[in-house]
């Protein structure tokens, strides 16, 4: 038998079936289904359908009925993405059609592109209720800024995404009402939340990106958590016990006053960036998470008030002695020129050791105080018997060039002596 020539037709109808059930896009999926009278039938049981935004742009026909029709037709339908135009009608239609099977919802709104007042996604948003069975839901473009959508609970649903949406506070909260046992919950790219409130037992995976002024108070009430991030909070509170292992704190366009995020016995990755940051926040979690394994801190400036200000002086050694499992460690700008002290480079000994840091990336921006720097450089390589790489980059210096071209050819001496240097 010529299996090249005969191609599936020699499988079994069973492993044909199995094997088409594998076909996600719309496209493909319809080209199947022109093949045969027996793969038409078997397209009928494709597990998921994935609708691209410009379906039936060649054809002239409206998206709507090229995905009613296609839906329609499906049997088990267990994953629907939909990412064309489409009305609440038609989307009533498919979910009722599909809420007895289907686990995993991706809908690509888009009214936040419309020019309409108030809850503009409200009817859509309202259908989802009848999908009870739902493991997974992502939106894209949702207008919700007064009520909450009209959806019972959903025992089944783990994972919520919400991107590049519009929402208010009472918004969020009935939303998240609606979805108690929730393990993994994004928002990205998301506008309009000044205060967020996230009480979730089963919580463990939670990111935030929270477009705005960035003077947003978020608090959270998850005893599982263990991977969090956030961008765009002023003020952040993390409740109660849990279990962090990561934990990013950014905020582009405001200023961090406060982290209440108690103990972090089980912290192994802490990241903090941002332009302006109340030293009191970076000072409690860095006491707080002894246990690190990777750090990162990429903050500009400090102070208490409106007005930037540099770090305060922090010392060397004790800083690597409050974190003696750091295998990853960035310092940018300020906050490298802090750890770069006279009086912190005083207290180093013969016997000072960084026992587990592997790499390290450091920024440095301007050229003064070079010895202080320099030295503090030479000082992590030696004490750091286990360092594999150091990033050295070196940036906005142009208004000073003849001293800093001097401070470039200071850090080349070191990378001689260092193979182990990368200079960038």
């Amino acid at each position: 038998m010529d299996y090249a020539t005969e191609g599936m037709e020699v499988l079994p109808d069973a492993i044909q079936g199995h094997i088409l059930g594998f076909v996600r896009s719309a496209r493909d999926v319809a080209s199947c289904s022109c093949v045969s009278k027996k793969w038409k039938e078997a397209m009928t049981q494709v597990r998921s359908l994935y609708f691209a935004r410009n379906v039936g742009d060649e054809q002239g026909i409206l998206p709507d009925l090229i995905v009613s029709r296609m839906v329609l037709s499906m049997t088990g339908l267990q994953e629907l993405i939909v990412y064309c135009p489409f009305s609440n009608v038609s989307l009533l239609a498919w979910l009722k059609h599909t809420k007895g099977t289907l686990k995993i919802l991706e809908l690509r709104v888009d009214d936040l592109g419309e020019k309409r007042m108030g809850n503009s996604s409200m009817n859509k948003l309202d259908c989802i209720a009848l999908s009870t069975q739902l493991h997974t839901l992502r939106l894209w473009g949702v207008l919700l800024t007064n009520t909450p959508p009209e959806w019972r609970c959903f025992r089944s649903l783990h994972t919520l995404e919400i991107v590049g949406a519009r929402l208010r506070d009472s918004a969020l909260c009935g939303i998240l009402h609606a979805c108690p046992y929730l393990t993994n919950f994004t928002l990205l790219g998301c506008e309009g939340i000044r205060v967020a409130c996230i009480e979730l037992e089963r919580l463990t995976n939670c990111r935030l990106d929270l477009y705005g002024a960035g003077d947003c108070i978020i608090s959270i009430i998850a005893p599982k958590l263990q991977t969090f991030e956030v961008q765009g909070a002023s003020w952040l509170r993390i409740k109660g016990n849990h279990r962090l292992n990561h934990l990013c704190v950014a905020n582009n366009s405001g200023k961090v006053k406060k982290l209440d995020v108690g103990r972090l016995p089980e912290l192994q990755s802490l990241s903090l960036r941002g332009v302006h940051w109340h030293w009191e926040a970076i000072h409690t979690v860095l006491q707080s998470a002894t246990e690190l394994r990777e750090l990162s801190m990429r903050v500009e400036f400090c102070g208490d008030a409106d007005k930037l200000e540099p770090f305060p002086e922090i010392d060397f050694v004790d800083f690597f002695n409050s974190h003696p499992k750091l295998r990853s460690f960035e310092a940018q700008g300020a906050m490298f020129a802090a750890v770069a002290n006279r009086n912190s480079l005083k207290q180093l000994t013969p016997a000072s050791v960084i026992p587990c840091l592997e790499e390290a990336w450091v920024t440095i921006r301007s050229p003064l105080n070079a010895d202080h720097k320099l030295a503090s450089l030479e000082a992590l390589v030696r004490c750091s018997p286990r360092l594999r790489r150091l990033h050295i980059r070196l940036s906005q210096m142009k208004n000073c060039e003849p001293v800093a071209d001097e401070f470039f050819f200071r850090v080349l001496g070191l990378k001689f002596r260092y193979e182990f240097i990368k200079i960038e």
